[in-house]
């Protein structure tokens, strides 16, 4: 077969071509700046590492430049300025990936790339690049990503079939200069947003906090804040105990994003417990919260919502307790306030969990697992009671994912 007949061949070819062309006349080099700072703050059990990482955000940009409106509003004048300098191949590159990631895989194409390439630990647009060109790196990739819990729920046929394109865009990231146009402009940002947040996230213990709750140690030497310039809107959680958050939000979000990507996974899915929370999982009501919310929020899997409920119940909890619950204005919001918002109000069965978590309080003994346990035992949850339980509570809301309106 001939290179120009074999699309991840000519991919390759794109990507070495590009990579060389930094040595090329006319051609700025990356500056040769010392690596980006790093911070790290203690506070009880919790050892912060506030990092830049040039590869993410490379991976969130390409995530942007897909042009879906629920990242362009957030970043629009980059969305302008690089989306301008693609060319056809690059756009149906983009195309196919939404394509088979977002809307056959179910997944997030942004917080989906980064997941998977933070098992490398590549930290620029290069290493992300040769991962992709290289059959051996890709192999270890892959392999060591399916090691992971993710991966054995999910697999890797997603990446396999978009390695193609991603050889194309990050080519295109080589070909624009991105690497030295992050070093130049975004990395003095981001740096300046990791200074400041280094005093702030230092009163906060997530790490305990979390314990105290899961009613177990996490055995977690150091967490690892990638700060960016493209993560918003989200925090992601990455393999290891990383995750990412945008240099904009303010110290409340990061840390908060701290205490619930933590809590992934929040118990291992076993034993009676499994079997529990999958009869639980095909109550009508639960079902309807699966297929009808907006999939831009991710979540499109019974399993995968019910694992977010779960932590995010936990999250909620602390945070409201830590006082990190607040609106765009800076107001403290309850935790009936936030679910009634977030995500169009869709987990119900964690506003359920956190409801129960405040009625036990902080004397509450044992694991979150034998908390849930009990839960069942007590009828609290009940396969096909969950919406009369929901709607039992004085704190319940019209829940928009459904097309329930707010009363007048």
């Amino acid at each position: 077969m001939t290179l120009e007949s074999h699309p991840f061949r000519r991919a390759v070819a794109l990507l070495c071509a590009a990579l060389m062309c930094t040595a090329c006349a006319g051609s700025r080099p990356v500056p040769a700046a010392v690596e980006p700072a790093v911070r790290r703050v203690g506070s009880g059990r919790t050892q912060w590492v506030l990092r830049p990482s040039e590869a993410y955000d490379a991976l969130c940009l390409l995530n942007l430049l897909r042009g879906d409106a629920f990242y362009t509003r957030f970043h629009p004048a980059e969305f302008q300025r690089f989306s301008a300098l693609l060319e056809t191949r690059e756009q149906a590159a983009l195309a196919h990936l939404t394509e088979r990631v977002s809307k056959q895989g179910g997944k997030m194409v942004g917080p989906f790339l980064t997941l998977v390439f933070s098992v490398t630990g590549a930290t620029t647009v290069e290493a992300l690049a040769a991962t992709v060109a290289d059959d051996v790196a890709w192999s270890r990739m892959r392999a060591d990503f399916l090691a992971t819990s993710y991966g054995q729920e999910g697999g890797f046929a997603e990446m396999e079939d978009v390695r193609g394109d991603l050889g194309v865009l990050l080519a295109f990231l080589t070909r624009v200069e991105f690497p030295r146009i992050w070093r130049a402009e975004y990395l003095p940002q981001v740096e300046q947003a990791i200074a400041g947040l280094a005093a702030k996230v230092a009163p906060h213990d997530v790490v305990g906090w979390n314990e105290a709750v899961l009613g177990r140690e996490l055995q977690v030497p150091a967490l690892s804040a990638h700060v960016l310039k493209f993560a918003k809107p989200h925090g992601i959680r990455v393999t290891g105990w990383n995750f990412l958050t945008d240099a904009t939000y303010p110290a409340d979000v990061t840390v908060k994003t701290a205490v619930h990507e933590l809590l992934h996974p929040p118990f291992a899915r076993e034993g009676e417990l499994d079997a529990k929370l999958s009869a639980l999982e095909a109550d009508p009501y639960f079902q309807r919260l699966v297929r009808e919310h907006d999939p831009a929020f991710g979540y499109t899997s019974a399993r995968g919502l019910t694992e977010e409920d779960c932590a995010e119940a936990i999250d909620v909890y602390v945070s409201e307790r830590e006082g990190l619950l607040r609106n765009r204005e800076g107001r403290p919001l309850t935790g009936a306030e936030f679910f009634r918002a977030h995500d169009d109000g869709m987990h119900v069965l964690a506003f359920v969990l956190y409801e129960e978590l405040k009625r036990a309080g902080p004397s509450r003994e044992g694991t979150y697992e034998a908390f849930l346990l009990d839960l069942f035992e007590r009828g609290v949850l009940e396969p096909g009671g969950l919406e009369r339980r929901f709607r039992a509570s004085p704190g319940h809301y019209p829940v928009k994912a459904l097309g329930e309106a707010a009363a007048p």
